[in-house]
């Protein structure tokens, strides 16, 4: 298998090299099977953000969405000590209501959806939002995070990922620690 070298928090890591689709291969960042990954993924995002100049006071809550920004989401609230949301990718049986968006990625086989349960409303409604990911890319994912956002009167109030990949890294709306290559 070949490896992607990224430095994160001051260590170097090998990204696994996956392809995607005939002539597109990405380097994969899995920051779940990794406690060391996750950790310098996250301080590595949370120094960007303090560069950035963006004010962490004003952030009131932390939002992702599941997988891999479970972890990210988790350390980076705790640091700034501030609520902390995750949106699913299925609607679970004990969600009876939900607001939610379509996302349609290249790394999932089929459309799918962003769904926030409405008993979260409230830690939203209102508040500066600061949405993490792993990775940005196509910002499909992004495109529905800050539509359920603003559905729910939320405001934007910064957007930080590990890696802007391909295009992506072209944005001047988004934080992020380093650009990765579609490859």
């Amino acid at each position: 298998m070949e490896f992607y070298k990224v430095t994160l928090n001051g260590k170097e890591y090998g990204l696994p090299i996956v392809e995607i689709k005939p002539g597109l291969s990405i380097a994969v960042l899995d920051m779940l099977s990794s406690k060391a990954l996750s950790h310098d993924a996250s301080y590595a995002v949370i120094e960007k953000i303090k560069e950035s100049g963006l004010d962490l006071s004003k952030v009131d809550v932390v939002l992702s969405a599941e997988t891999k920004g479970i972890t990210l989401a988790y350390q980076v609230a705790e640091y700034i000590d501030c609520e902390m949301v995750i949106l699913r990718k299925e609607q679970k049986i004990y969600y009876k209501d939900v607001t939610k968006a379509p996302v349609d990625t290249y790394t999932t086989k089929n459309p799918h959806y962003l769904y926030l349960e409405n008993g979260q409303i409230p830690k939203l409604s209102g508040k500066n939002v600061l949405i993490v990911d792993d990775v940005v890319s196509t910002g499909s994912s992004l495109r529905a995070i800050e539509s359920i956002v603003e559905e729910v009167g939320g405001n934007v109030y910064g957007k930080a990922f590990v890696f802007a990949e391909g295009d992506a890294a072209k944005r001047d709306d988004v934080i992020f620690v380093d650009a990765l290559p579609l490859l």
